[in-house]
């Protein structure tokens, strides 16, 4: 009975010795390093998972973290089709620096693309940054 007591509290004092959050841990910043295109070749399961088809290709994109671990794309897209299309989250696959890879879980933005549109494209929390996105139009 008295090691369960140890056990509890230690768990307890544990828990108590975390830091709680604060107003800036949320706040998103630009991520520093940039990697050219081309230069990560992870092996394996590669692609495995692959972005569904859509007409729209990545102009420009720069990725943006947070303290509490929650990855952002800042994305240009254009389009190779004339008219309004839809992006949605299946058309955008993230690449961690661990190699691994996940959809887009939310955009932020008008997700109506004309010619040329910018979204900011959520990813979920992950302990490792975004090194990569990627887009398929064929």
């Amino acid at each position: 009975m008295k090691i369960l007591i140890v056990v509890i509290y230690s768990v307890l004092a544990l828990g108590l010795r975390a830091e709680p959050l604060r107003p800036g841990d949320k706040v998103a910043a630009f991520d520093q390093v940039e990697i050219p295109e081309g230069k990560i070749a992870f092996g394996g399961e590669w692609n495995a998972l692959r972005p569904y088809l859509s007409g729209f290709e990545v102009e420009y994109c720069r990725f943006l973290s947070n303290k509490l671990g929650e990855r952002f794309a800042l994305v240009t897209f254009t389009s190779r089709k004339a008219g309004l299309k839809s992006v949605r989250e299946e058309h955008i696959v993230g690449v961690f620096a661990n190699g691994e890879r996940r959809r887009a879980i939310r955009l932020e933005g008008e997700a109506q693309v004309g010619a040329r549109g910018s979204l900011l494209v959520h990813f979920g929390t992950h302990a490792f940054p975004l090194v990569g996105l990627e887009t398929r139009t064929e």
